[in-house]
């Protein structure tokens, strides 16, 4: 006897959201050499549909490819207060995502921050 499966178009679509991210995320890591862990700061398969399709349109990345241009130095981005040791962690807050997002990241919508100085 053959057991019949079938697959709704939500979970075809929503599969192929998440396949992207996950295999983006695989890449990301594995292109570690062994020096610096990079940790995700938000799970894409923990993500709704509608906050996995903004990263995505955004064309957010847990690396920036330009440090000078990550989430840190990014008008849109608040980092968790620093521990004891000064250190400002990993990730905060991204207004753009409403959500999560790694301070050594980028996006398409990355806006220098105004520091106020001049």
């Amino acid at each position: 006897m053959s057991k019949n499966t079938t697959f709704s178009r939500r979970s075809v679509v929503k599969l192929g959201i998440q396949v992207p991210f996950t295999v983006a995320a695989v890449s990301v890591l594995a292109a570690c050499d062994g020096g610096e862990e990079i940790a995700l700061c938000a799970d894409p398969n923990s993500l709704s549909f509608g906050e996995n399709s903004i990263r995505q349109a955004n064309k957010y990345t847990e690396s920036s490819p330009e440090p000078e241009n990550d989430c840190l130095n990014c008008a849109f981005f608040t980092p968790e207060p620093a521990g004891p040791d000064g250190e400002v962690p990993n990730c905060g807050h991204c207004s753009i995502f409403e959500g999560y997002a790694s301070k050594n990241g980028y996006c398409d919508s990355w806006s220098t921050k105004d520091t106020g100085q001049g």
